[in-house]
C-alpha cells in the first residue's frame, strides 16, 4: 500500500474504525502524519456521519460507563473514564462528533474522546446567586453540549434557575464554555422554566433543545426552546398543534440529525414525531405511535435513541432497563440482548472519531493557503466519487 497514490490511501483509510486507525499510525511517519492531520480527521468524521458508521451506544450505570456498537449490539465493553467518581455516579452531559462531556459529584467536568482516550478538564465554574434574595432556591440546573460548526468550536451550556416560591417568579443564569477560547462566559438569560431539573439539552441541527414552560405553573402546556450554538440566542421551536395541550407530556430528542418529540398520553399511547425540516412547523410528521399494552407490553418510559443503519428500525429505550428495535414497516418490536449490559442504565449515542479535545490554533479542518486548497479540492473530488460525500 506504500505505492498507492495519497488520494487512494486516504479513501481507503477514512473507511476504517478508529481502533484500526490508531494501530496503523505506527506503520510509518507518513501514515502517522496523514491520520493525525486535521484534514483526515475531518474527512473520517464526515464519512462516518454520512454512512452512519462507527456509531456506539454509551450506557451509564452509577459510576460505570459501557460502550456497545450500534451495528452489532453484541457486547458491552466497560470504559475507563478520566474523572474521579468518589463512590458516586458519573453523568454524561452530552455527545458531539465523538466527544463526550461528563461530570462527577464534585462537579468536575471533562470533554473526553473515549476512542482515542484523550480528555480535557474544564475550569471550575461556581454558581452566582441572583441579587434578589427571594430567589435563593436553585430550582433546576441543566447542561447541554454541542458543536458550533460556524466557529469550529465545542461548547457546553449551563443553565441555573432560581425560584421564588411565594411569588412564583424565577430567574436564570446561563453560561457557555468555549473550547476554542478555553473560558466560561455569561450570555443572555433564558426566560422559560425548565420542566426537568437535570435533563440535558438535546443536540440537533446546530442547536440545543430543552422542554420548558413560559410560567412557573402546573397548568402550562410544555413547549421546546432551542439555543443556537452559533449566535447563542434562545428561540421557541414550533410544535404540532395537537401537542399544545397541558395533558400531554413531551420529551425532546434527536433521530438522525432531526429534532424528535416523544408525546406521552399517559396510560394510552406514546407518539413519536420528527421535524423533517428544522424550524418549519409544517414539516412535523408522526413517525410511529405505540399503544402501551398492545405492542411492547407494560412500560412507563419510552425514548427513541437511533435509527438502524438501514433506516427501517428505531432503537428504543424502555424504562431505562431494556433496549428494543421497533420495525417501522411491520410495527413490531424485537428485544435486544447485549452481553454485559447493566440492568439499569441511561443511554447516549456517540460517534467513534479522531476528533481532539484541544482546539487547534490553526483552525480545525480549515484551508490555509492556495496550494493546500487546490490539493484538497482534487482529493475531495476524487473521494466524493468514491462514497458520494459532499465536502
Amino acid at each position: 500500500m506504500a505505492d498507492l497514490p495519497s488520494e487512494v490511501l486516504t479513501y481507503i483509510l477514512c473507511r476504517e474504525p478508529v481502533k484500526t486507525l490508531i494501530k496503523l499510525r505506527s506503520i510509518s511517519k507518513s501514515w502517522l502524519s496523514l491520520i493525525d492531520s486535521p484534514y483526515f480527521i475531518r474527512l473520517h468524521l464526515r464519512y462516518s456521519i454520512a454512512t452512519a458508521s462507527n456509531v456506539t451506544v454509551i450506557l451509564r450505570k452509577e459510576s460505570e460507563l459501557y460502550s456497545v456498537s450500534l451495528e452489532s449490539l453484541n457486547a458491552a465493553v466497560e470504559l475507563a473514564h478520566p474523572l474521579m467518581c468518589y463512590s458516586n455516579r458519573i453523568r454524561v452531559l452530552g455527545s458531539a462528533n465523538g466527544l463526550l462531556c461528563i461530570t462527577n459529584v464534585a462537579e468536575d467536568i471533562a470533554f473526553w474522546n473515549p476512542s482515542i482516550k484523550k480528555h480535557k478538564v474544564l475550569p471550575f465554574l461556581p454558581v452566582d446567586r441572583p441579587g434578589d434574595h427571594g430567589m435563593s432556591v436553585c430550582g433546576a440546573r441543566a447542561y447541554g453540549f454541542g458543536y458550533d460548526s460556524a466557529h469550529d468550536d465545542y461548547k457546553l451550556v449551563r443553565i441555573s434557575q432560581f425560584v421564588d416560591l411565594e411569588s412564583e417568579g424565577f430567574a436564570s443564569e446561563v453560561k457557555v464554555f468555549s473550547l476554542r477560547a478555553n473560558e466560561w462566559r455569561r450570555v443572555e438569560e433564558m426566560n422559560y422554566v425548565l420542566c426537568y431539573m437535570k435533563k440535558n439539552g438535546t443536540l440537533a441541527c446546530g442547536a440545543l433543545h430543552w422542554v420548558v414552560t413560559k410560567k412557573f405553573k402546573l397548568d402550562e402546556f410544555e413547549q421546546i426552546v432551542s439555543f443556537d450554538l452559533t449566535d447563542e440566542n434562545f428561540r421557541e421551536l414550533p410544535l404540532p398543534k395537537c401537542l399544545e395541550d397541558p395533558r400531554v407530556q413531551i420529551e425532546v430528542g434527536a433521530l438522525g440529525n432531526c429534532v424528535s418529540v416523544t408525546a406521552d398520553y399517559h396510560d394510552v399511547r406514546v407518539d413519536v414525531w420528527v421535524m423533517k425540516e428544522y424550524r418549519v412547523k409544517k414539516s412535523w410528521f408522526m413517525l410511529f405511535s405505540i399503544a402501551r399494552a398492545e405492542v411492547v407490553g407494560s412500560f412507563k418510559y419510552l425514548r427513541p435513541l437511533a435509527y438502524s443503519k438501514s433506516g427501517e428500525e428505531v432503537l428504543l429505550v424502555l424504562d431505562n432497563q431494556r433496549l428494543v428495535w421497533y420495525d417501522l414497516r411491520k410495527k413490531r418490536v424485537k428485544n435486544v440482548k447485549i452481553l454485559g449490559m447493566p440492568d439499569l442504565f441511561e443511554a447516549e449515542i456517540c460517534l467513534g472519531s479522531l476528533v481532539p479535545v484541544e482546539a487547534s490554533r490553526r483552525g480545525y479542518g480549515k484551508k490555509h493557503n492556495l496550494g493546500e486548497e487546490n490539493h484538497k479540492k482534487k482529493r475531495d473530488d476524487f473521494l466524493s466519487e468514491g462514497f458520494k460525500l459532499v465536502l
